[in-house]
């Protein structure tokens, strides 16, 4: 009997210990879930270089767009968040932008500076600039930080804004192939390479008035961080020089020259580290992988953000586009889900299909019409059916350097006729049952009536796209279109002419949606 209760004792011990280390390993792991970023180094650097392209919603691009061969792309609002969350996180003791030659939009660039100066000025960690080129927007972007530095062979490369426009017209001729363009706006310029050997006048003023605004932008942001004046500043770019680093220094825009290893140098006196020893450092794609963000996940109520990011285009299936068929399905589900209080709807688009935009704006307005607060948000570009979409919303925002409005119509039917008979030798013949059976067709010259149908369908859809715009902005056909006949503006110029109410970001557009809809508590779900 003895014997049986030593066995039984060295079972129950066996299990006891048994249980007990399976209990230490859970509240183990489970502290080591709970820790904050505890998969990012203490001591380590946010590096920012936005090498890849920024999307408003991480990961909405269209495949082949920038054949680009990663798969995941850190949107623009989640890269905003980062930054905010990195000023709390003790893993990160500063930021370290580092730009690239990536292109992003005005609208865009201004929403990342913003979150940098934000931190900068919230947390007392450091934010330097090292560059070995500047761009404008790199370089405006760089103002944001404590301390800018330059690669002694590096150059400002930095001289205004400007464009430059490639025309096709007398190419295409060449070849035998004309273009059949049905147009309504005198600044609708999308058609002008396909009809011309040169801008417009009209287009060229309005492409001067909103360069010369980026511009004054520009000028202002980096005179005011920068302790520079404006005329100082205006003559060091109107005067480019490539080699230009040591007047960048005499001017104040540029703090020091230095080479890479010197500059990681001084981060490492900032972190504490030993010369040669090897610096953290932390890309926005991987501290969106390893950071922890908190959301209001237990919130009840909830604001639809819908992102409206790309070309609009009928039933396509692709990502970093607008399809009316792809977003009736985001609409039912709004619909469905009773605890949405309001919408905002992002855009970033320059337009596209007519019919779509149509489809689009009417769901829209449908779910306003239901009571939910319709709040329009726009980024770098709310153009065309980009505008038209957001038409019906209560409230537009927009940024001051958002690209929007041309609010009109064209149609372009290309005619191969020649080159295929007189270039290539390839004829054709036909059978039909009425006049009609064969038209509108790139085979053979447009004949009057066919004409006749394509002006009247452009002037129709831009009445159409006039009626809509007054009728969601409280104004009257006559006033939209004073405004309107395809011209851009930018989104300071776009409040005065009542196109949009207030001046603003995406947060700002969720703060107003969610005062309309007297909610305080939320959380955001986002679509697509």
């Amino acid at each position: 009997m003895s014997q049986f209760f030593k066995f039984l004792f060295a079972s129950c011990l066996g299990t006891i210990v048994a249980i007990g280390v399976i209990v230490l390993f859970f509240f183990s792991f489970a502290a080591i879930m709970g820790s904050e970023d505890s998969s990012i180094p203490a001591n380590s650097v946010l590096l920012l270089d936005f090498d890849s392209p920024i999307p408003e919603k991480s990961d909405n691009v269209k495949g082949s767009s920038f054949g680009y061969t990663q798969t995941s792309f850190v949107g623009l609002r989640q890269i905003q968040r980062l930054i905010e969350h990195a000023k709390s996180d003790d893993n990160i003791k500063g930021i370290v932008f580092k730009p690239s030659w990536n292109n992003t939009g005005f609208a865009t660039a201004q929403s990342l500076r913003n979150s940098i100066l934000d931190f900068r000025e919230d947390s007392d960690k450091f934010v330097y600039t090292y560059a070995d080129y500047f761009s404008n927007a790199s370089y405006h972007m760089a103002t944001a930080t404590d301390s800018i530095y330059l690669n002694p062979n590096g150059s400002l490369y930095m001289k205004g804004y400007g464009a430059m426009i490639p025309f096709f017209k007398d190419v295409m001729e060449k070849v035998g192939v004309e273009m059949n363009i049905f147009y309504a706006g005198n600044y609708k310029s999308a058609t002008e390479p396909f009809r011309r050997m040169d801008m417009s006048p009209e287009n060229k003023a309005q492409t001067r008035e909103y360069l010369n605004e980026m511009y004054n932008f520009l000028v202002e942001d980096i005179a005011a961080e920068r302790d520079v004046s404006k005329d100082a500043l205006t003559d060091f770019i109107s005067d480019y020089d490539y080699q230009n680093v040591d007047d960048a220094m005499e001017l104040g825009l540029v703090d020091r020259s230095l080479h890479w290893y010197e500059f990681e140098d001084m981060v490492r006196d900032q972190l504490g580290i030993k010369k040669g020893r090897e610096i953290s450092y932390v890309k926005i794609e991987e501290y969106n992988r390893k950071s922890t963000l908190k959301s209001k996940r237990s919130a009840k109520n909830k604001i639809a953000v819908v992102y409206a990011e790309g070309e609009i285009m009928y039933d396509n299936k692709d990502k970093g586009v607008v399809t009316e068929k792809k977003y009736h399905k985001i609409f039912d589900k709004i619909r469905k889900d009773k605890k949405v209080k309001a919408i905002v709807l992002r855009v970033n688009s320059p337009g596209g299909s007519a019919y779509s935009s149509e489809v689009l704006l009417r769901e829209f307005e449908t779910l306003n019409e239901s009571g939910i607060p319709f709040v329009a948000s726009f980024g770098d570009l709310a153009a065309s059916g980009g505008y038209y979409i957001a038409a019906g919303a209560d409230t537009i925002v927009a940024s001051p350097k958002s690209l929007t409005g041309s609010i009109g119509v064209y149609s372009m039917f290309p005619n191969f006729s020649n080159l295929l008979e007189d270039k290539l030798g390839i004829a054709f013949d036909t059978v039909k049952t009425n006049p009609s059976s064969i038209s509108l067709t790139s085979i053979y010259d447009l004949n009057q009536a066919e004409i006749d149908v394509m002006e009247k369908y452009t002037d129709d859809m831009y009445e159409k796209f006039l009626s809509r715009v007054a009728e969601g902005r409280g104004m009257t056909v006559d006033e939209v279109h004073e405004v309107a006949q395809g011209r851009v503006w930018t989104g300071r110029k776009a409040v005065g002419l009542g196109l949009v109410d207030v001046l603003g970001d995406l947060d700002d557009a969720i703060g107003i949606a969610a005062n309309m809809a007297g909610i305080e508590e939320y959380r955001l779900v986002e679509y697509p």
